[in-house]
This record gives C-alpha cells, structure tokens and sequence, in this order.
C-alpha cells in the first residue's frame, strides 16, 4: 500500500471517529427542546413563588378564620392572659417563677389558642403571614383584657398590684431600654419560631416544647433586667394602668410606650431574621 493510501485511509478513520464523538457527544447534551422544558420549569418555579408570595400578602388584609373560632381565640386568650398577669403579680419579679407561670398559661391554654399571652408573639405570627390582621387584633383584645383582668384578681386576692415602671432618665438611656425590650423579646419570639414550626422544632414533645420556650422568657428577661424585663405590651399596659388607678399616679405611664414599641420592634425582626436568615442556614435535605 502506499504513502497516499495510508494518508487516505487515516483521514477517512479519523473522519469516522469523528462522527462517532459527535453522535455519543449529542446523546448527553440537552436537546434545544430539552433546554426550552428547563426554561420553562425555570420560570413556572419563578411564578409560583410570586403567587406564593401574592397569596400570603392577601392572607394578611383577609380574616381567614370562622366567627366561632374567634370568639373561642377571644375568651380562651383572656384566661391565659389573666392567669399569666396574676402569676406576674404573684412572682413579684422572680424570673424562674415567672417562667413557671408562662409555662402553666400555655398548657392551660396552647391546643385552643396557640397560647400567645403576648401581643408580641400574636405580632411575630402576623409578620410571618401566619394570622391575619383582623385575628391579631382579636388576640391584642383578648390579652389586654385578660392582663386588666388578672390585675384585678391579683388586688382581690393579694391586696396590691405591681407593674414594670421605668423613670425619666437621659436619652442614651431611654435608648437603652428600648433597645433592652427589643433585644430580649426578639430572642424570645426567635426561640417560639423556632420550636413551633415542624422544619426547624427542638422536639415534637408538647411538654419539653413549652418547656423552652418559657425558658426562653426567662433568657430574655435577663438581657434586659433594667427595664424589669417586661416584653409583652399587654402586660406593660394592663399592669400599669391598674396599678396607677390603684395608687391615682399616671405619671408612671409616661414611659409606657418602651413596653409597648421595644417588643412590638423585636418580635417583628425576629419573624424576619427567622424566616430570612435561620431557615435559609439550615443544612439543605438530599
């Protein structure tokens, strides 16, 4: 054979393996019609997440719950208030027994309401599109009502009603306090987020579950011991303004609003930071 044979016959075998490369190559790579069903699966996740997020937005401006559930909401969280307001009383600031209390109001109550006792609490769930706003404002009735009426059991049976108080001090500390009640019920909701929802739950144990999350009051009161740790407005209103009725001195609630905006701040960021920051952390499922 010679020179030019072989030179022809190498150039048609490469040729051939050539063709062969590029029919195994096309067998693994995506069609053009492979790649239009991928953009548009791409773009069906993109439109249901919008949906997703529409539909959560129109969760928060509807009630979505029927009138006797409301009204069940309405009593039942005013005898968890109640009961917790009067075991504040009782405690007379101690943090382990007012971890006690919390933990007794939310078994006494948690299968019928949630057992938020905190308007707080009941804010953080409406942050994170869980309740509506009309159903927050029913648990603010109800706690409120249940912190008044708590106080007044409190003056029946014990004789004297105390409250948190904060005086008039300089501005940085003002700020401080603020920033105290946010700190601590922002820790506080973060630990509720956490245990109450199935992806992110410590135990599925109801008991060990109430457990922490009134261990979680009581880390909370200790980040922020010099506003008295109050972090719940109900109790900051409810409180304070039975204990100025009972002593005829409303100069105490001046500095109300630090009860009431510090933990209302905190429990938003910690709906926020659970949502966008702890569950995006968490270790991705194969």
């Amino acid at each position: 054979m010679s020179q030019d044979q072989l030179l022809q016959k190498n150039e048609e075998e490469t040729q051939s393996y050539a063709l062969q490369y590029q029919k195994q190559k096309q067998q693994y790579l995506p069609s053009s019609d492979d790649h239009q069903i991928e953009v548009q699966d791409s773009q069906k996740e993109e439109l249901l997440k919008k949906i997703e997020i529409l539909e959560s937005k129109l969760k928060n401006t509807i009630d979505d719950k029927p009138y006797s559930e409301l009204m069940r909401i309405l009593i039942w969280e005013a005898l968890g208030t109640a009961f917790f307001a009067y075991g504040i009383v009782c405690s007379r600031g101690n943090d382990v027994m007012l971890s006690v209390y919390l933990f007794g109001a939310i078994f006494l109550i948690g299968k019928i309401t949630g057992g938020h006792v905190n308007p707080a609490v009941s804010m953080s769930f409406y942050s994170s599109n869980e309740i509506s706003a009309f159903t927050m404002r029913v648990y603010w009735a109800a706690q409120v009502g249940g912190a008044i009426a708590g106080a007044l059991a409190a003056f029946v049976i014990v004789g004297r009603v105390t409250s948190p108080y904060i005086e008039t001090q300089p501005i940085e500390w003002m700020i401080a306090d603020f920033c105290g009640e946010a700190l601590g019920t922002f820790i506080f909701c973060l630990f509720i987020h956490i245990q109450v929802h199935p992806q992110t739950q410590l135990t599925d144990n109801n008991l060990i579950g109430i457990g922490i999350i009134a261990t979680a009051l009581y880390f909370g009161r200790i980040l922020t011991y010099h506003t008295g740790g109050c972090l719940n407005p109900a109790m900051g209103v409810g409180l304070g303004i039975f204990e100025s009725l009972q002593d005829g001195n409303w100069d105490r609630l001046i500095n109300i609003w630090i009860y009431i905006f510090g933990p209302f701040s905190g429990a938003s960021l910690a709906s926020e930071f659970y949502r966008s920051v702890y569950v995006g952390l968490l270790p991705k499922k194969q």
